[in-house]
């Protein structure tokens, strides 16, 4: 009996089979690139910081020295002050300079409210400087003092002293709810307005606000709690028309209904 087809043709062809290729055999080793890459990168920006670093320390010990303080920005504060208050001699080198450090002395002086400091290369270290602006005077314990729309009394008055309305309250400081009122209040007038204001006072609950104006005429404000920005804004656009009348008390407590008193 002869065998059966199928098994001679099994036993012929079983020597010639291959076992297939796993994947990991056939898959490119990427992960394993990546990684040497990434690792070079790695060494690259450090060299390149190392570098940067001693450029640097080089530059700070024997690069180009000052030769120039320059001060912009000045209105009052004298130039010489604010170079004095900075305190880099001449022939420091300028990459020595710790420009935090020097525009934070600078922001000591009182007027200062902020000090830029930046290096020119290659021998010049540049102060910008942003004075404060009076909007005010508040009475202290050292006399009158000029007052920033943040409400700091920042430094005594001059002489000759400028025309700006008086804080006559319990208290001015910065973020005290009562002075930021006041503030708000003085802001929104029209220059015309607010040059007729003697003082800003509290009313006899201390809940509102009065505006002492010139010629003995007083102006009710009303609450310094409610005083939002539009609330404001409505307030002082009615209060320089309303002045044009005849009277002594002008009441823009409501805005809707101003009244003048006689």
């Amino acid at each position: 009996m002869s065998p059966a087809r199928g098994r001679v043709g099994d036993t012929g062809h079983a020597g010639d089979r291959r076992a297939p290729e796993s994947w990991s055999d056939r898959a490119p080793r990427t992960p394993f690139r990546r990684r040497r890459i990434a690792a070079g990168v790695v060494v690259a920006v450090l060299v390149l910081a190392a570098l940067a670093w001693a450029a640097w320390w080089a530059l700070a010990r024997f690069g180009p020295g000052v030769e120039e303080v320059s001060v912009s920005g000045t209105r009052v504060i004298a130039q010489n002050d604010v170079r004095a208050a900075a305190g880099v001699p001449t022939g420091t080198p300028l990459a020595a300079v710790d420009t935090g450090a020097v525009s934070s002395r600078v922001s000591g002086i009182p007027g200062v409210a902020q000090a830029d400091v930046s290096r020119r290369w290659p021998h010049t270290l540049s102060i910008v400087v942003l004075e404060r602006m009076p909007v005010a005077i508040a009475d202290s314990p050292d006399g009158p003092q000029l007052v920033d729309a943040t409400g700091l009394a920042y430094r005594p008055l001059p002489d000759p002293a400028p025309r700006l309305p008086k804080l006559a309250l319990p208290r001015v400081l910065p973020g005290d709810p009562s002075t930021a009122a006041a503030l708000a209040v003085v802001e929104a007038l029209p220059q015309p307005v607010r040059d007729q204001v003697d003082s800003v006072v509290l009313g006899p609950t201390g809940t509102t606000l009065e505006l002492v104006l010139t010629e003995n005429r007083r102006v009710l404000w009303g609450r310094w709690a409610d005083s939002d920005p539009t609330t404001t804004a409505r307030r002082a656009a009615i209060l320089g028309p309303l002045l044009t009348r005849e009277g002594t008390v002008y009441d823009v407590s409501s805005a809707d209904l101003p009244t003048v008193r006689k």
